[in-house]
């Protein structure tokens, strides 16, 4: 009977590890509420960091990903090392990768990638590729490369963050600003996309890290956040990517049906000048701009206190390269004052200033449509700055023109056609403080998101000392001067970092991962055994506080576990019931031996 209870013990466990893998069990459909249309998803054409690249990481895979903690982990490579000196860096990719349509991902499709975002620039992913100075293939899965200098943010970007291209698919687009293809080698494919109407995607199940947890997800396009919110609260959708109105947090918390997540966010609200373009030209009009407007108030008022009140250095509070010698200021009669004595008069006496040759002034602030917090926040800045005496209007307008104006096909050298603007940077802006380099350097090829033109040589300068230093110390303190030099010139004003506030059915999937400064819509929520033990805590309720936003949410529904408990229970005792009836049978030839020896 020793061995009767033995084999009962065993099966037990079998059945129970069934149980488990059950609990696991594939969601059919999934909807996802986003704001905008994100063209065709490839690396060339999608629209906005958030969730525009998100989208574009489902489809394509990068060497290294970002975890939770925003920390750069394998995921196409399996391992890599970095020699000493920091110049070589050797990686072996996992075997049996597959792109979309069948092929083999090799390590000639690395090569191919490096070399055709250097000869087809898309600066996000170029610039920081023109460090590697070599790639040298060995076989399909090990390759090298050599960098021209240390990179201290080389496995963030590009090795997080640049999408491989297929060679064989590639390799014969020589237009890809106008390319329609997203095939790649990541957790789903694109199979239907209806401009916007939205986005469908299946599952790939050929996965190199298993077939992901949701067999199809589909990304509504609905451009008006009311519209978004009531699609979710009625169950039309099951998650949207767009953060909560924080007037409308509280509504959310007290759904029963809804679960809300929340955090830190690094995403950055600014107010964006053109600095090209006279009198912002001017230090002291700049100056006297950032003076005028109340960033506490913004956050209090307008956020409700859901944010964090922007540096004028740029670099997020949170950030270990943080100056905290930068302070905000807000001074009206201060910002008069210096209008005054820059010689910006109200000489006709109608309320407002005409510059220091007596021409009128007379700003348009740009701002997007489809996001009623910044409309509200555009507005009360105009009043600010009409306050001091600049004349300023608000005019709100769809991406797509605020872009072909500020930020023409995503390209700075090809200038830019705006007074001001309320505009925003996702959170990779703030993943590691060499970025400041990129907003506001002045040669294009270097400043790739430098889209108000500010130039400074004493700037430029001290970026080239950035990117000429690689001791850590020495790194630092000329990060904080960059971030003292940026406060003072006011290039932009920031005026906020919001908090991420996401809602979602968890009753339809419960494994959404909070990225930190991201929030749930990453590719972390769409893949399977990416979630550690550490990371198994609900990191938010129904209707009750939040927790931790390093924390994911639990991936298995109380539903899902009460069938399995059945199947577990009802497979265990048919297992009984044959053993039973196979030593009541056995008894008959063999009373005193056990023929069950494990």
């Amino acid at each position: 009977m020793r061995k009767l209870i033995s084999l009962i013990i065993i099966t037990l466990f079998v059945f129970s590890s069934a149980g488990n893998s059950f609990a696991k069990s594939e969601v059919e459909s999934l909807k996802i509420g986003i704001l905008s249309d994100e063209s065709t998803l490839n690396p060339y054409t999608y629209q906005t960091g958030y969730p525009g690249l998100d989208l574009v990481s489902l489809l394509y895979d990068t060497l290294l990903q970002l975890d939770k903690d925003n920390k750069p982990v394998p995921w196409l490579v399996k391992e890599y090392k970095v020699s000493d000196n920091g110049l070589e860096y050797s990686f072996k990719l996992n075997e049996n990768i597959k792109w979309h349509d069948g092929e083999m991902l090799t390590s000639d499709d690395v090569k191919f990638t490096v070399d055709y975002f250097i000869k087809y620039p898309k600066s996000r992913f170029t610039n920081p590729l023109k460090n590697v100075a070599s790639l040298t293939v060995e076989n399909e899965t090990d390759f090298t490369m050599i960098l021209s200098k240390p990179d201290p943010n080389f496995l963030i970007q590009p090795l997080a963050d640049v999408p491989i291209l297929p060679e064989h698919i590639w390799s014969k687009i020589s237009t890809p600003d106008s390319e329609t293809n997203a095939i790649g080698s990541g957790p789903y494919i694109l199979s239907e996309h209806k401009a916007d109407q939205y986005y469908k995607m299946t599952a790939n199940k050929e996965y190199f890290k298993e077939a992901p947890p949701i067999q199809e997800i589909i990304f509504p396009i609905i451009k008006d956040t009311t519209a978004l919110y009531n699609a979710l609260k009625s169950g039309e959708i099951d998650a949207i990517s767009s953060n909560i109105s924080p007037e409308l947090v509280s509504q959310f918390e007290s759904n029963p049906s809804l679960k809300i997540s929340r955090g830190a966010g690094f995403s950055t609200t600014l107010f964006q000048l053109n600095s090209e373009k006279y009198p912002m030209t001017e230090k002291p009009f700049r100056q006297a701009i950032d003076l005028a407007i109340d960033k506490k108030s913004l956050v209090d008022i307008v956020l409700l206190g859901f944010a964090e009140v922007g540096s004028p250095g740029f670099i997020h509070p949170s950030s270990p390269s943080y100056n905290s010698e930068v302070k905000t200021s807000f001074d009206p009669e201060k910002a008069k004052q210096i209008l005054d004595e820059a010689g910006f008069k109200d000489n006709n006496g109608d309320g407002f200033r005409e510059d220091q040759k007596g021409n009128e002034i007379n700003f348009t602030t740009l701002v997007h449509s489809n996001n009623p917090i910044r409309i509200r926040v555009a507005e009360l800045i105009s009043e600010a700055i009409n306050e001091i005496g600049i004349k300023n209007s608000v005019k709100a307008m769809e991406d797509t023109t605020i872009i072909s104006l500020m930020w023409p096909d995503y390209d700075v050298s090809k200038g830019r056609n705006f007074d001001m603007g309320v505009f925003g940077w996702s959170n990779t802006m703030q993943l590691f403080p060499d970025r400041i380099v990129e907003l506001f350097y002045s040669d294009p090829a270097i400043g790739a998101v430098n889209i108000g033109g500010y130039k400074n040589k004493e700037f430029d300068a001290l970026s080239d000392q950035l990117r000429a230093t690689f001791d850590e110390t020495e790194r630092q303190e000329l990060i904080n001067d960059l971030q003292l030099m940026v406060a003072d010139e006011a290039p932009i004003i920031t005026l906020y970092y919001q908090e991420i506030v996401n809602a979602y059915n968890p009753e339809k999937y419960d494994g959404f991962v909070f990225q930190t400064g991201k929030g749930i819509i990453n590719k972390l929520s769409f893949v399977s055994g990416e979630r550690s033990e550490d990371a198994a805590g609900n990191n938010s309720n129904s209707g009750g506080e939040s927790k931790s936003s390093d924390e994911k949410t639990s991936n298995d529904s109380n539903s899902v576990k009460e069938n399995n408990n059945g199947i577990l229970i009802f497979g265990v005792l048919i297992v009984i019931a044959a053993i039973v009836f196979f030593l009541l049978k056995r008894k008959k030839k063999s009373n005193d031996k056990d023929d069950f020896d494990f």
